[in-house]
Formats: structure tokens, sequence, C-alpha cells
């Protein structure tokens, strides 16, 4: 489930603590915010259109690149 919240300061840290006491528990909780969010898609949009460019590399040829 994906959750994208509007609150103010002290209902998003009530939330944050009650995420936190779940952690705890041994939940798995993964938390992002608008700039990574942003930045990820962002990243993916590009990579799409490198894809629809044709500007995709094997990983042999990536590996000798990193390599030079």
């Amino acid at each position: 489930m994906t959750l994208h919240l509007n609150a103010s300061e002290s209902v998003s840290q009530k939330i944050l603590s009650f995420l936190e006491s779940l952690t705890k528990q041994g939940e798995s909780i993964e938390l992002i915010d608008d700039s990574i969010y942003k930045f990820e898609k962002n990243g993916i949009l590009q990579g799409l259109k490198q894809i629809e460019n044709g500007e995709v590399y094997s990983s042999d040829e990536l590996l000798k690149e990193l390599n030079k």
C-alpha cells in the first residue's frame, strides 16, 4: 500500500511516532518524502526515455565501460 499524507506538523509527528513503534515491533515500513519520490520518479522516467531511444546496454558492456 502507498500512502500520501498532507497533515499538520503535530499530526505528522503523531503518525511518525506510531510508525516508529511498529518498526520496534518488527513491522516493515518504508517512508519516502516528496523529495525522494520526485527524484526516484524522474529517474524512472529518464530510464524509460532511454529505453525508447534505444540507449540500452548489456551488463557486460556496462562493466567493460566502468572498468576502463
